[in-house]
């Protein structure tokens, strides 16, 4: 069974390395030029969800490694409010993942573009970087042509979207899918946590995550990752750059604000990092100095502007051979940080299936629907939840029906 996973995220990877660890013939195929394209390498939450499906996928080198990588804050999740008064604490329940094992954390945070290195790691044939989906066609003997950019193709038995929120495989196979526009919008950055950032920051934002807003839903986050083990012999083994990366601290900061409060979007997007940076300290001016200092530690040089935008859920449909995970159907509102770990859970769910039709104890299709119908539940469940609660934290738009 020939399996081609179109986009080299973290879902795509990990199913690749879930699919290829017990001998299935996996190709991966991503747009990015290479591993470390994306520079920003924002800081993303992993929950127990997150972790038993790496945990499952990973080789034992490679998940002592991504345990060297990540951080282990304290659970807190802090509201405040602009003047950085202690907001009554929120629900944190559907936060919580779902996985095993229970040895570590249940909370993690951990660099994006670091756990992608890891990734990567072992997958080196099987990952093709620089060549993105643009389509396929499905043959007369039910075979698939994957469709490259530039006019190369692959051929696979199984294909499966993998390749985010502007999935061309997911507009052409389920093309009923809408991408809404939530009408929030944010501009993100680093800091990098030396010992003189750190003691301009409040030691009581230094958990899993905080978040201080005001009543307009103008707000700021702050979520530090400080890794657990940078001198790891693991680490040590790797390339310059990967080192250098793995070994550095930071936390990731975010200004969000409703549409109509930030610059119109034909600035906002092609705004460079430095007037980005200004409009947000100059819309927290007024706000407790710690939180002015947030802004000011940005480092300009990973400011970038983001629009909020999630999947609306469909009705269920006829399994193919063609599906898809992640992003590419079931994006959402950052609001509750359960996004990645999501995703995780298909590439460990689609995964199972998949070697389940490998050894003979199901046909292809009803694997591929046994993981659509599962995924359809909890997915979308994450979808609904975290854009209920983001409307209450950030303010913006509801899911549309």
């Amino acid at each position: 069974m020939r399996i081609v996973v179109a986009g080299g995220g973290l879902a795509g990877l990990t199913l690749a390395h879930h699919l290829n660890r017990n001998g299935l013939d996996v190709a991966v195929y991503e747009r990015d030029a290479d591993v470390a394209a994306r520079e920003a390498g924002y800081r993303i939450h992993i929950n127990s969800t997150g972790t038993s499906a790496l945990h499952a996928a990973l080789e034992p080198r490679l998940w002592e490694l991504f345990l060297a990588t990540c951080g282990m804050p304290s659970d807190d999740m802090l509201l405040f409010d602009e003047q950085f008064n202690l907001r009554p604490g929120r629900d944190r329940s559907a936060t919580e993942g779902t996985g095993v094992p229970t040895d570590i954390p249940e909370h993690l945070v951990v660099c994006r573009s670091t756990l992608r290195r890891i990734l990567h790691l072992g997958l080196e044939k099987a990952a093709h970087f620089g060549s993105r989906v643009t389509g396929y066609r499905t043959n007369p003997d039910s075979t698939i042509t994957v469709l490259l950019e530039g006019g190369a193709t692959a051929e696979a038995d199984v294909l499966i979207a993998a390749d985010g929120i502007n999935s061309s495989v997911r507009a052409q196979r389920l093309p009923q899918v809408r991408i809404a526009d939530l009408g929030s919008r944010h501009i993100a950055a680093k800091i990098h946590l030396t010992d003189e950032a750190k003691a301009k920051l409040p030691e009581q934002m230094f958990n899993a995550f905080s978040l201080a807003y005001a009543a307009d839903f103008t707000g700021l986050t702050l979520g530090p990752l400080e890794r657990t083990d940078p001198a790891s012999p693991l680490i040590a083994e790797q390339e310059p750059d990967f080192r250098r990366e793995a070994t550095a601290n930071y936390a990731l900061s975010i200004f969000n604000s409703l549409a109509g409060q930030m610059l119109p979007d034909d600035e906002l997007f092609t705004a460079g990092p430095d007037k980005l940076k200004a409009h947000a300290l100059q819309r927290v001016a007024t706000w407790h100095p710690a939180l002015v200092d947030t802004v000011r530690l940005w480092d300009t040089a990973t400011v970038q502007a983001l629009k909020c935008r999630s999947c609306v859920p469909v009705d269920a449909w006829e399994p193919s051979n063609v599906t898809v995970m992640g992003d590419a159907i079931h994006a959402m509102s950052p609001a509750l940080g359960i996004g990645a770990n999501t995703a995780l859970r298909d590439a460990h769910t689609l995964g199972e299936q998949l070697l389940a039709v490998a050894h003979g104890d199901k046909p292809l299709l009803d694997g591929i629907g046994t993981y659509e119908d599962t995924m359809r539940d909890y997915a979308y469940h994450a979808v609904r939840t975290s854009a209920f609660v983001g409307q209450k934290v950030i303010g913006h738009l509801p899911l549309p029906e």
